[in-house]
């Protein structure tokens, strides 16, 4: 007999409750044990191997969740540490680009601001440039849609000057970065270029444009090279020599202040 039903027997004769049951109850009881009985014998054999079976792959599936959670909080500290050793950095680098980027606007009498925008996913970390050109406006994003071309370039020849003093490449290069810009705003910048590029630490700056206004600041340190190019150059040999066209100007200028001062003092 089954140690359960052994133990259930013996309680019952100690409690005296058996002698409470008559033979029909017991018959009862017995027949629906024996039910019970049949419906185990008749279950598919396989269910308690599938159980053990089901039952050790959970226990893997729950070590493997355990070990990945453990894991994953290692890499979260990592990246919690790594963060803070360089955003410090970052931001201390960011402030003070930012602080020569806001000047140079003010230079200009307009307003600009650039600022770090941090996201979730590192790899969609970037900076923020905000400009203002007229008294009326915020600070609003820079945009291929909301601001002009001139207004771009202006944003991006002076961001590349406030790099300038940061980086570490040994020479920079810009396009026609002054095309559209309106006079006020071309002169102001390229004297402020000037300024910046011709320190005695300050790496190459190559400027490349078809035009420049008149009047404006150079040093020298500054080379100016001016190609020619088209179909109307003369095809004499040495004819045209811009070097020698400079010379020749100069000359002439002095000899009319020769003759002028001649003049006068006869």
């Amino acid at each position: 007999m089954d140690q359960e039903f052994q133990q259930q027997f013996a309680k019952m004769e100690m409690d005296g409750s058996v002698h409470d049951r008559s033979v029909n109850d017991l018959r009862t009881e017995l027949d629906v044990q024996r039910a019970n009985l049949d419906m185990i014998s008749l279950t598919n054999p396989g269910v308690v191997e599938q159980y053990e079976r089901r039952k050790n792959e959970i226990e893997a599936l729950t070590k493997t969740l355990e070990d990945r959670e453990k894991a994953t909080r290692r890499v979260e500290r990592e990246i919690k540490n790594a963060r803070d050793r360089w955003q410090p950095a970052l931001e201390q680098l960011v402030a003070s680009i930012g602080k020569k980027f806001s000047a140079a606007f003010d230079r200009i009498g307009c307003a600009g601001e650039i600022r770090i925008s941090p996201h979730d996913d590192y790899d969609k970390w970037a900076i923020d440039i905000l400009v203002k050109f007229r008294d009326n406006e915020k600070l609003q994003l820079l945009t291929g849609q909301r601001q002009s071309g001139g207004e771009r370039s202006l944003t991006t020849i002076l961001y590349l000057m406030s790099l300038t003093e940061e980086a570490r490449t040994p020479f920079s290069l810009v396009d026609e970065i002054n095309q559209g810009m309106d006079q006020r705003a071309e002169r102001a910048v390229h004297n402020s270029l000037v300024e910046v590029t011709c320190k005695p630490d300050s790496a190459q700056y190559f400027l490349i444009t078809p035009k420049l206004l008149p009047d404006l600041d150079y040093h020298e340190r500054m080379k100016v090279l001016c190609v020619n190019n088209g179909e109307w150059l003369p095809e004499t040999p040495g004819l045209g020599n811009m070097n020698r066209m400079i010379e020749n100007f100069v000359q002439l200028n002095r000899d009319r202040v020769s003759r002028d001062r001649s003049s006068r003092a006869g």
